[in-house]
């Protein structure tokens, strides 16, 4: 009988260790924090790419709004309509005050890159027009299902970059979120 209650608590030991591992670990994936400085001048260009999405917003809460943009490399047809491959090139960058901070920029296979932008209360008790506002910029990484948060960290002048979810899938399927006007018109196949 002692034998068994032994086998139980080492067992229990054993249990409570691996379950603290795994702990430890998403701890620091947690706290791993990117730094996004400026680019060098002429080390970033949107030639060749085409402008998606355009947003003017207050990102850093200095009180001006700065141009959230997302680029592809895929190209517009004769058509008018977007010639996607199975993969693209994907830029996503802030224009501040001259200066561009390439937040995302780098090939997709099989998916795209998503944003949005998320204003709330650091207090989380005072109304919208406080003072104290985070301004975040979230990233949907979607071919493997990653979620990045970017933010502006005032004191060294540069964005962080923070990875809040993580699938670690190699693949997942996706659906494009098209721009009304992009859609291609239906066939009428018979």
């Amino acid at each position: 009988m002692n034998r068994n209650k032994y086998l139980i608590f080492i067992f229990l030991g054993l249990f409570s260790v691996a379950c603290l591992l795994v702990v430890i670990e998403l701890t620091l994936k947690k706290q791993k924090v990117e730094t996004i400085q400026a680019a060098a001048e002429g080390t970033i260009t949107t030639k060749n790419l085409t402008l998606l999405e355009r947003v003017y917003e207050d990102v850093d809460s200095d009180g001006k709004d700065e141009s959230v943009e997302l680029y592809t490399s895929a190209q517009r047809g004769p058509d008018g309509l977007m010639g996607w491959d199975d993969g693209q090139r994907w830029l996503l960058l802030v224009r501040k005050e001259g200066k561009i901070f390439p937040l995302f920029n780098d090939y997709v296979q099989l998916g795209q890159i998503e944003f949005w932008i998320g204003i709330f209360n650091k207090s989380r008790i005072i109304s919208p027009d406080a003072g104290d506002l985070e301004r975040h910029i979230y990233v949907m990484h979607t071919s493997n299902i990653q979620l990045a948060d970017y933010y502006w960290d005032q004191k060294n002048r540069c964005f962080n970059k923070k990875i809040v979810f993580d699938s670690n899938v190699s693949y997942a399927r996706s659906l494009f979120r098209y721009d009304p006007s992009l859609i291609e018109p239906e066939l009428n196949v018979k």
